[in-house]
C-alpha cells in the first residue's frame, strides 16, 4: 500500500510539474553503466545478462541522477520479471544529429499491439503478468514521465516472441 502510495504521489507531481528537478551535467555512459552493474549484483539478478555498447565513453548530458535512475531501473527489471529465465537485455547509447539514444531491448516474450498501445497508461500491467503480482502498475507511466520531463521520449517497438525495444532520445548540446 505504501508503494502504491508513493508512486501515486510521484505520477502526480510529474504530471503536474510539481517535482523540482536538478539537472546536472554528468557523463551518460558512466550513469547507465554504473545502473547496470548495480543491478547485476543483485543477487536476484546476478546470473542475468545485459550486454552494454556505447560508442563513446563520455556522452555529457544534463539530467537529475535519482529520477533517471528509477526510469531505467524499470524498464530493465520488468524485462526480467515478466520474461523467462534466460532473457537478456541489450543497452546501446549513441549521439546523432545531437541527440542522444538510449536502446534498452529484450529478447523476451515481446508484446502485442494491444498491449503496447495501453503500455505506459496507469494501472496497465499487460497480459503476461500472472507468474509475480508485486508492483503498482504505474512503472511504466512512471518512466515515461520521468523521459519526458527531463527534455526526452520514448517509443517502444516489440513483437511476440522476439522481443522489445524501448527507444528513449534526448537532446543533447
Amino acid at each position: 500500500m505504501e508503494s502504491l502510495i508513493d508512486d501515486l504521489k510521484l505520477t502526480y507531481q510529474l504530471e503536474n510539474g510539481m517535482i523540482p528537478i536538478h539537472l546536472e551535467k554528468q557523463n551518460f555512459v558512466s550513469f547507465l553503466r554504473e545502473l547496470v552493474i548495480d543491478i547485476l549484483n543483485n543477487p536476484e539478478y546476478e546470473s542475468r545478462v545485459i550486454q552494454f555498447d556505447s560508442q563513446e565513453e563520455c556522452i555529457t548530458f544534463s539530467f537529475e541522477r535519482k529520477l533517471l535512475t528509477r526510469a531505467f531501473q524499470n524498464l530493465i527489471v520488468n524485462a526480467f520479471i515478466h520474461g523467462n529465465q534466460d532473457t537478456e537485455m541489450s543497452i546501446k547509447i549513441f549521439v546523432k544529429d545531437n541527440i542522444m539514444e538510449v536502446m534498452v531491448s529484450d529478447n523476451g516474450n515481446g508484446m502485442s499491439s494491444d498491449e503496447i498501445a495501453h503500455l505506459f497508461q496507469r494501472y496497465y500491467r499487460g497480459t503476461n503478468t500472472e507468474k509475480k503480482t508485486a508492483g503498482t502498475g504505474l512503472g511504466l507511466a512512471i518512466t515515461k514521465s520521468i523521459i519526458e520531463a527531463q527534455g526526452g521520449n520514448i517509443i517502444v517497438e516489440s513483437e511476440i516472441g522476439v522481443g522489445t525495444d524501448f527507444r528513449i532520445c534526448f537532446p543533447v548540446t
